[in-house]
């Protein structure tokens, strides 16, 4: 099966706000407070994903499958504070259905994702927790820079800094 990745359409908007509630729901089932988890629903993805199509500061990329969203990845052409890298873009969100994981579909997204933002430093936040992108990311060639910031969704949830 072809996979191809292609710059967010209106057409995809509400499939790609279903694959980003699922995979919500999937990475923090278990892991963080349930009322966030259930926060994350489709309708509040689709609006999130209308709002950041509108940006031209972000760029949305999805990952296609017989031409359904599989994955997505959004960047910012320019890092949010506390990542102090003006010589980078951000990757702000990228996220596989479970099913394609191990499949490069990650991968072609940020490959992607650099082309689409101009730029092939990208810095990037990660869930301490979420050792299967820690590993993703590291297998791909980022370093953990030593940077860490804490979210506070309940419990104080620490998230690492890759580049």
């Amino acid at each position: 099966m072809t996979i191809r990745i292609t710059p967010i359409e209106p057409r995809w908007f509400e499939e790609k706000a279903q694959v980003q509630s699922r995979t919500w729901r999937e990475l923090n089932q278990g892991r963080i407070p349930q009322d966030i988890v259930d926060a994350i629903t489709p309708q509040f993805a689709l609006k999130l994903t209308q709002a950041h199509a509108e940006d031209p500061g972000q760029v949305t990329l999805v990952a296609l499958a017989d031409d359904h969203v599989i994955g997505f990845a959004e960047l910012l052409r320019t890092p949010r504070p506390p990542i102090d890298r003006p010589d980078a873009a951000e990757l702000a969100s990228l996220y596989v259905l479970e099913s394609w994981h191990r499949h490069g579909v990650g991968r072609m997204l940020v490959e992607a994702g650099k082309q689409a933002v101009g730029n092939d430093r990208l810095a990037l936040w990660v869930f301490r927790f979420n050792d299967n992108a820690r590993g993703f990311y590291r297998h791909i060639g980022f370093h953990e820079t030593g940077l860490t910031q804490t979210e506070d969704l309940g419990p104080e949830l620490e998230m690492a800094n890759y580049r």
